[in-house]
């Protein structure tokens, strides 16, 4: 039996001849959060994306992982969107000569989206939200960039009132995450607030999708690892006459 039976022998046999190395070699790698097994069905998964794009791709397409982040990760802010995917397809380079990271995203790009998204390290998280932010590379954020952000808010009251509401806002977030009054967010300074308040991650807009539907993801894409949260690890086991897959929690004793 191959590894996915949706693609023939030959597809599946191609699978393993392409990225066995690869998987040998990032299961080498310490700083590698995945097991084997996950490795290999988040891989599957960007090698079906491929697939798509004929016999000959070896990349995602940006366009591929747009849509992605949209319908399966469920992020309806499509300007944050945007940059995650451009901070994605930029952060690794490729061997190959026609990739682009401008049209394309490749495998170690890939695994680096999913590492960010299913980590428990928060200076990760943390460093990869403020890129997001931070779209001019500067390290830091004005209370311009800060209002740009905040004039999303608010948008289902009156004008008048959400004007108000978005100013208020945007003076609030600067007090908080302006540390030194140097009317700018340094990204050590976002840092330490969050550290002491992980809640505020995603301050400026969501980047990473909800507890929910990451438990889908990780259902869907076999890794299992992300269900161990101690000290209340999640089980997941078969309940009822139709052997539905269901979640349990199991209270600290």
């Amino acid at each position: 039996m191959g590894l996915d039976t949706t693609l023939d022998t030959v597809e599946n046999a191609r699978f393993t001849y392409i990225y066995s190395p690869i998987i040998n070699r990032m299961m080498k790698d310490p700083k590698t959060i995945f097991k084997d097994y996950e490795l290999t069905c988040i891989i599957m998964v960007f090698h079906k994306f491929v697939l798509v794009n004929g016999p000959r791709a070896k990349f995602m397409t940006k366009l591929q992982l747009t849509n992605l982040m949209g319908t399966i990760f469920e992020l309806d802010d499509m300007e944050i969107v945007s940059v995650i995917v451009d901070r994605i397809c930029h952060h690794e380079s490729s061997p190959y000569p026609d990739f682009l990271p401008d049209k394309h995203c490749n495998l170690e790009s890939f695994l680096y989206l999913f590492k960010v998204y299913f980590t428990r390290d928060l200076q990760l998280k943390m460093e990869f939200a403020f890129s997001v932010y931070d779209r001019g590379d500067r390290g830091q954020l004005n209370s311009e960039e800060v209002g740009n952000f905040v004039s999303k808010y608010f948008d289902n009251l009156d004008e008048d009132e959400a004007q108000e509401l978005r100013l208020d806002m945007k003076v609030l977030i600067m007090q908080k995450f302006d540390l030194d009054k140097d009317t700018f967010i340094q990204a050590e300074e976002y840092f330490e607030v969050v550290k002491r308040q992980p809640k505020l991650l995603e301050f400026l807009g969501q980047i990473y999708p909800s507890t929910p539907k990451m438990d889908v993801v990780a259902v869907c894409a076999n890794i299992m690892s992300w269900f161990d949260d101690s000290p209340n690890p999640r089980i997941m086991s078969k309940t009822g006459s139709n052997d539905a897959l269901s979640v349990k929690t199991n209270p600290v004793q």
